[in-house]
């Protein structure tokens, strides 16, 4: 198989040999830049710009050409220093054209094959070690065709700088592989690039070949089903004409729905076109606007790009192959000079080239202006180190590596070995290219998958004008790709210069993007108008349909999906509920210490005169008004709710059956007294009756409480007043289950307030009922709002608790703080004698009914003129343990009859008691 290979190879180098012998061998772009070797391998550099227009070598290129060479040969001089066999370099010129590349390639070969010859020829002299592997060309067409012919030979080709996407593909092409990355790749990054600036309506332009093709094709292929839209997409020559780059470019400017942004997968000579053609469209047109462009790595940071067309690619993006600057290789560089550089034989045409002199000037040019070169120039004027510089040394360093591993593998005690080894097979030499790990000077790992691919990284370039004498290329972002998949793209916002007004991010858009909430309606392709769907409805993109929302969801933020509802529940942490709490834990504390106050006193006139008994149960009552609060603000449940609605209406029934107790006893002591005889005694006046009395009026709210949470259960559900915006937790209940025990409070109001309207005339020293009164119309009217704004208002539970509370307050303001007032700061009058009625006369009678006719009769029919200013102590009657004693108002000369309270003391005489207390 090998001598198959041999002579296959052998007759096709002869073929094509004939057909480029007459033009190769005479021309001088076959010179060789060479270190010769025990192992060789070859690189093309584009030595010479292409001629324009043909297939031909044009002027010297230094960055592309004269830089590349000097870095291989002097990445392969330090290799040398330790490398265990000596390592050589061929370069040859491919002019950045794909008929030279194959003509230099035909050139490595012939040699090759001519030393296979050569060994089996005795007597032959071999003249330089065969070419094991080919570094480059730049230009991926030139690359691929340069590898059809390396890989009949299995020569392994490693590239530099061709990113073709078809050069991933092993069946084609078997033994390439590179430390760039494919224009797959490049693809991804400018993908990235317009969605981070919101770029969606595009126009791309590439160049015919395979650079172009490939990496347009690549682009398309990512953008589909994306929000990025090629509006337009044009292919032109990388020789075409004026006239063409004018018409590719006035047609996107005059097209209907111009799209601002311009993607250029195209090499560098054709962004150079597209610039050139915008400028002299914006010299016939004042009103054009330019583009804003987005160059590939073609581009990159070439400043003979943009030379002489500044302006029309100032603001303009472009990707470059991460490539740091080498900083070593400018000494090295600057150092050189024709005379110490003889290994290069492009050095003194580029010398003279880039100084505008020449070292040999005919007799008949000397009075020309033309100067004659000394040598000692400085490079180092309008020096620009080339950006593939690193990947040029690290090509060097992968060969290098690899050709070590081998050597120590397979031919460490026979050097030649390896030398007749790779001339015959480079199979083995490429298996261990793919092994190789390498971590260049800058830190970038050097690998490759099973396809000889490395990692992805991409420098994002912003060309910002010539400033000072310089291009300047700013770098302002980067986007990576590690083995493991991860991708990260980083812009520095801060440091981009656009041509738009005040550097704002221009925008490229066929319709503004719709705003959340919104649908879009297809007009064209890229275009569409927005149409809202309603509040409880969000957009679903994959239909491009409004969607409702089921009950107890809601749409996101963005209106892309349907959220749960939280459900919502008074906040302890808000300022109405801090109030209402704050509110009933005051009353609470007022009211115990009312009690305590109370109790302290309990025996003192004050004290008495409230009837302590039932002072004590309305301050019961009121403790758990305040109380009920924290049921009614707690997250709602069965037991809360159950508290809400039991403990409301018992507390005011207890507060306001003692209240109608106490009344109803000053109004029959009342009207007993307006009569002049007394016939027959109050009954049920002692304080146990009162107080039987006042249970009695509470366990009826009691019943009506139970019956009504029999028939209907407490519950905590979503109010539906809320929907479908909003869940809220409440206790639920009817409007006839929840107001129900309350009619029984407002009967008890009532008849409190009818009872303190007819007390409101007692005598001066004599004002409880006064207080009552003023309670009774305060809660009234309290107790009617309530009734109002609980049946509108949508947070019952904030307005129950204050409610309560206000009721509660009432209460415990109008009826306990004048007591307190007097028993704190006035106990001079908490005395006996302050709580007398004026004009008062006390009449004692006995038990019999004719002792006490005939005592009232006398009192009365006598005109008794004895008064006084207090009252006075008359005999006591005695009858069966009973003592029994009469006061007399005189009112307007005439003496009325008010029978006092009937106590049960057969061990004292009955003693006066206030009205209250009777």
């Amino acid at each position: 198989l090998n001598m198959l290979y041999s002579h296959v190879g052998l007759l096709m180098v002869r073929v094509l040999d004939v057909v480029a012998k007459t033009t190769v061998q005479q021309s001088a772009r076959m010179l060789v830049a060479e270190i010769p070797g025990e192992i060789q391998i070859g690189a093309l550099f584009s030595l010479h710009h292409q001629k324009s227009g043909v297939e031909g070598c044009g002027s010297i290129w230094e960055q592309y050409g004269i830089q590349r060479t000097e870095m291989a040969l002097k990445a392969v001089k330090e290799w040398n220093r330790v490398l265990p066999f000596k390592l050589g370099i061929s370069i040859r010129d491919s002019c950045w054209t794909e008929r030279i590349a194959m003509e230099q390639t035909i050139a490595f070969l012939r040699e090759g094959v001519a030393q296979c010859s050569c060994c089996q020829t005795p007597g032959c002299e071999k003249k330089r070690s065969p070419v094991v592997a080919v570094i480059g060309p730049a230009k991926s067409s030139g690359t691929i065709a340069v590898q059809n012919l390396l890989q009949v030979f299995r020569i392994p080709q490693i590239g530099y700088s061709s990113t073709s996407t078809d050069l991933t593909d092993k069946e084609q092409f078997g033994y390439f592989l590179r430390v760039v990355p494919s224009d797959a790749w490049q693809a991804k990054a400018i993908t990235k690039l317009l969605d981070y600036f919101g770029w969606t309506y595009i126009a791309v332009i590439y160049s015919a070949g395979n650079y172009g093709e490939k990496g347009f094709e690549q682009l398309q292929r990512l953008l589909e089903g994306s929000d990025v839209c090629i509006a337009h997409n044009e292919k032109i020559k990388p020789l075409a004409t004026d006239e063409e780059y004018d018409k590719v470019l006035e047609g996107l400017a005059n097209s209907k729905s111009r799209p601002n942004v311009i993607v250029c997968f195209c090499e560098g000579m054709t962004m150079r076109g597209m610039f050139a053609a915008q400028k002299r469209i914006a010299e016939k047109r004042i009103s054009f606007q330019r583009f804003q462009w987005i160059g590939s790595d073609g581009w990159a940071d070439r400043e003979d790009v943009v030379e002489g067309i500044e302006n029309m690619a100032v603001g303009s993006l472009s990707i470059r192959i991460h490539s740091p600057k080498v900083p070593a290789f400018e000494d090295y560089y600057h150092g050189l000079t024709p005379e110490n550089n003889t290994a290069n034989p492009w050095f003194r045409e580029f010398w003279e080239f880039k100084f505008n002199c020449s070292f040999t000037i005919p007799k008949e040019e000397k009075n020309s202006e033309k100067r004659q070169c000394s040598g000692r120039e400085d490079l180092s004027i309008g020096y620009k180190q080339d950006a593939k510089l690193t990947h040029v040394n690290n090509s060097i360093a992968v060969v290098a590596t690899a050709l070590k591993a081998m050597y120590e593998d397979r031919c460490k005690d026979n050097s030649t070995l390896c030398t007749e080894m790779l001339s015959k097979n480079g199979t083995i030499l490429y298996k261990y290219l793919l092994n190789v790990t390498y971590v260049d000077e800058f830190g970038q790992e050097i690998q490759f998958d099973e396809n000889g691919e490395p990692p992805a990284w991409y420098d994002i370039l912003n060309y910002q004008g010539f400033i000072h004498g310089e291009h300047v290329f700013q770098q302002v972002g980067h986007w990576v790709r590690q083995w493991n998949g991860n991708e990260s793209l980083n812009i520095s916002n801060q440091t981009i210069m656009f041509r738009s007004r005040n550097n704002t991010v221009p925008t490229s858009v066929c319709s503004e993007p719709c705003k959340s909430g919104h649908k879009k309606r297809q007009t064209t392709a890229c275009c569409w108008i927005c149409e809202n769907c309603h509040e409880h409805q969000y957009v679903n993109y994959t239909s491009n349909l409004c969607v409702n929302c089921s009950i107890g969801y809601w749409p996101d933020k963005n209106r892309t999906d349907c959220l749960k509802i939280p459900r919502e529940t008074l906040s302890w942490q808000s300022i109405e509920v801090i109030i209402a709490l704050l509110f009933a834990v005051v009353g609470i504390l007022t009211t115990i210490f009312t009690i305590i106050v109370f109790v302290k006193h309990n025996s003192t006139p004050v004290v008495k005169s409230t009837t302590r008994e039932l002072s004590y149960i309305i301050l019961s009552g009121i403790i758990a008004s305040y109380s009920v609060t924290f049921a009614i603000l707690a997250t709602p449940s069965f037991w809360s709710c159950f508290l809400t609605r039991t403990i409301p209406p018992v507390a005011f029934s207890v507060v306001y059956s003692a209240l109608l107790t106490k009344t109803n006893r000053i109004a029959r002591i009342l009207a007993g007294s307006k009569k002049r005889i007394l016939t027959k005694k109050p009954r049920f006046l002692s304080t146990f009756s009162q107080v039987v009395i006042t249970w009695i009026l509470v366990g009826i709210q009691c019943a009506i409480v139970a019956m009504g949470v029999y028939q209907e259960m407490p519950y905590a559900d979503h109010d539906v007043n809320f929907l479908p915006r909003r869940i809220v937790l409440v206790c639920q209940s009817s409007t006839v289950a929840f107001m129900t025990p309350f009619l029984w409070n407002f009967f008890l109001i009532s008849l409190c307030t009818l009872y303190a309207v007819k007390t409101r005339n007692l005598p001066e020293n004599f004002n409880e009922a006064k207080f009552i009164g003023f309670t009774m119309y305060c809660t009234l009217v309290v107790w009617c709002a309530f009734i109002v704004i609980h049946l509108g208002t949508l947070y019952k539970a904030l307005t129950m608790s204050f409610s309560f509370s206000l009721s509660a307050s009432i209460a415990l303001v109008l009826l306990f703080f004048p007591k307190l007032y007097i028993i704190i700061v006035h106990p001079e009058k908490n005395v006996r004698a302050s709580y007398t009625t004026t004009k008062l006369i006390r009449c004692h009678f006995g038990n019999s009914q004719s002792a006490y006719d005939s005592k009232a009769v006398s009192g009365v029919s006598g005109k008794t003129t004895r008064t006084s200013t207090q009252s006075t102590r008359g005999p006591s009657f005695r009858s069966s343990g009973v003592t029994r004693t009469a006061s007399v108002h005189v009112v307007g000369g005439a003496s009325t009859v008010i029978p006092s309270s009937i106590e049960a003391s057969t061990q004292t005489e009955a003693h006066f008691l206030h009205l209250s207390h009777t």
